[in-house]
């Protein structure tokens, strides 16, 4: 037989049989007899063949592997206020949320990661580091909070440690608190995503991005040119005009808006600068709008502002001035206009009243505009000059200088705010409205009372009239310039006065080069106060945490090592017989509490930890406290 031992498995021990155990006193003979009946010899039969002495020879076997004695591993230390890696987590988290704060309130930062969400992703990416630094101190001022005013029990020590809420045996209150810590960052990435609906600007030189020298003019609005300047009346373009104005000064709930009482901006180039005068602005090239729109994303836009020449009608107040006047002048002008073809015309509108415009035969000066609501004399009768001159109401136009501000979009352009300066243009600049062939009355007649129409019916006394008028006639000298002289017009069946004819387009004022001012608008979070609570909240509970944990827990006999290391070092060997059973599963019947015993002799200390059975309810066992600067083992 091998006198190198063997082993035996008795149900549920082990034993190893070493060599010395090896040379007992059995009945090798007996053995070898039995091994010769064969292998199916019982298992009685064997155990009978070990005389008595084999539990004591077996239990005298000693482990194949037993360590050696060794020096003591434990790093002794003097409890600090603050420790160098929890500084570092609030350095470092001071430091994101520094960061985190610049990507939000820095214009030219929050545009440039504007781009594509990367001010979400990086404000996501410094929230998680916050977290990650948050996450390294927070253990250990929960671990004190447990040790100074909780039940000191291993479950509620254990759960902290692990970070776990299902721990068991964890105390209720503890499951509501790591439950917080864990719903934290989670609520902090939903939270600051809400805050969306701000934007960053940067001024920017449009003709370095769209590479050529910018241009206004009077221009149709993008997509319009096809209905508009290149063949058409122009009715098409007026209808543009006006529909935003019509529908933003419209009754509302049955009631009259109110007046504006600044400059107000409509649709894409309609500027109502008072109750009694309204402009329409030049709009830069259509090419230049375009260009634009196709550099843009989704949610970006463009304003540009410039200085463009504008149509202005303003309402003439000679009646009231000089009556007398007013009715000499009004009755010549009427007169010539009557014999002439296109120049006094009128439309029956609704409820026995029709729209009449008055203006010079053209070609000629069409600087005045007599209009009015009168009572229809019927489809085929214009009405007398003296039956309309107690309605006439006369508008000056003319050309000025204004500035506009336009926000281009993917979608589309808008006139957004703009003013006027009240300056005439030199009369070159006037010569498309005092010589000229548009022919006013004959193509603009439908939509004069499509406009108007609502004044002799549910608004005959709105305030609201005279702006309307003076929107409409800026409108149409607007639209149909732009289509009888527009500079990409194809239709040449307009013949061009021999005064307007002399000059060029830039020199009428139709088209010309413009400096303007460009300003990049990108989508971003709002600055809000509440995003930089969200964003500024895990640093500041770092500081806190460390400031509680220098100040009101410094005696409190455990520190940031806290743990299995440190429990082992100090236990009480004793004690732990409460624990067996639990070497596997890690669950306790019943709460144990950790008990903390600091001992001191001279500068040095060690801590002794003991575990015993309490109730839950039962008053918290005082662990007693840690002495300053004193080296404890």
């Amino acid at each position: 037989m091998s006198t190198r031992g063997w082993n035996r498995l008795d149900d549920t021990e082990d034993y190893e049989l070493h060599p010395t155990a090896a040379h007992a006193n059995y009945d090798t003979g007996r053995i070898a007899r039995s091994h010769s009946r064969g292998l199916t010899q019982s298992l009685d039969d064997w155990q009978n063949l070990i005389p008595d002495r084999r539990l004591s020879d077996i239990s005298a076997a000693a482990p194949s592997h037993k360590p050696s004695p060794s020096l003591p591993l434990g790093r002794p230390t003097v409890k600090k206020r603050f420790h160098t890696l929890h500084l570092f987590a609030a350095a470092i988290s001071l430091i994101c949320f520094a960061l985190a704060s610049t990507a939000v309130a820095n214009e030219n930062i929050s545009w440039r990661l504007g781009i594509k969400n990367y001010q979400l992703i990086v404000l996501g990416f410094l929230l998680g580091i916050m977290n990650l630094c948050l996450g390294s101190v927070v253990p250990t001022l929960l671990l004190h909070v447990e040790a100074r005013f909780g039940s000191s029990t291993l479950q509620n020590y254990n759960g902290i440690l692990r970070n776990e809420v299902s721990t068991s045996g964890l105390s209720p209150l503890w499951r509501i608190v790591l439950s917080m810590l864990v719903a934290l960052p989670l609520a902090l990435s939903v939270a600051y995503k809400t805050f969306t609906g701000g934007e960053s600007t940067k001024k920017i030189d449009a003709a370095t991005y769209i590479g050529t020298a910018t241009y206004y003019g009077m221009f149709a609005q993008p997509g319009l040119q096809l209905l508009g300047e290149k063949k058409g009346t122009g009715i098409s373009l007026f209808s543009n005009a006006t529909l935003p104005f019509a529908m933003a000064s419209s009754l509302q709930n049955g009631s009259e808006p109110p007046l504006p009482a600044h400059p107000q901006a409509y649709g894409f180039n309609i500027l109502l600068l008072n109750n009694e005068t309204s402009a329409a602005l030049d709009a830069p090239q259509p090419s230049y709008v375009s260009a634009v729109q196709t550099l843009l994303v989704g949610g970006e836009s463009w304003n540009i502002t410039a200085r463009v020449f504008a149509t202005v009608a303003t309402y003439n107040h000679s009646r009231s001035q000089d009556p007398d006047k007013f009715e000499e002048y009004f009755g010549s002008f009427c007169a010539d206009a009557r014999a002439s073809s296109g120049a006094y015309t009128h439309m029956t509108a609704v409820d026995g009243w029709s729209v009449v415009l008055l203006n010079h035969a053209s070609p000629g000066d069409q600087a005045l505009q007599y209009i009015g609501l009168t009572p229809d004399p019927g489809i085929e009768h214009r009405p007398p000059c003296s039956d309309f001159f107690p309605y006439a109401k006369l508008y000056d136009v003319n050309r000025q200088l204004c500035q506009g501000t336009w926000s281009i979009t993917r979608g589309g352009i808008q006139l957004v705010e703009g003013s006027c300066s009240g300056n005439i243009l030199p009369p070159d600049r006037q010569e498309i409205i005092v010589h000229n062939r548009l022919f006013l009355g004959v193509a603009y007649m439908s939509s004069l009372v499509e406009l108007l129409a609502p004044f002799v019916t549910t608004r005959n006394n709105s305030e609201w009239t005279s702006p309307y008028m003076a929107t409409g006639v800026a409108a149409m000298l607007w639209s149909r310039i732009s289509v009888v002289n527009s500079p990409i017009s194809q239709d040449k069946s307009f013949i061009i006065p021999k005064e307007l004819a002399r000059l060029t387009a830039e020199e009428a004022g139709l088209v010309y080069p413009v400096v303007d001012t460009a300003v990049y608008i990108r989508p971003t979070l709002r600055k809000s106060g509440l995003l930089y609570f969200v964003l500024g909240i895990q640093p500041l509970l770092i500081v806190i945490i460390l400031i509680l944990i220098a100040s009101v827990f410094h005696s409190t006999p455990l520190d940031k090592g806290f743990g299995l290391i440190s429990i082992l070092a100090g236990i009480d060997r004793q004690s732990l017989d409460v624990l067996a059973g639990a070497a596997l599963s890690g669950e306790l019947k019943k709460t144990v509490k950790l008990v903390m015993r600091p001992i001191r002799d001279d500068h040095k200390g060690a801590i002794e930890y003991y575990v015993t059975t309490s109730s839950r309810s039962a008053p918290p066992i005082p662990h007693g406290k840690l002495s300053p600067q004193t080296l404890y083992h």
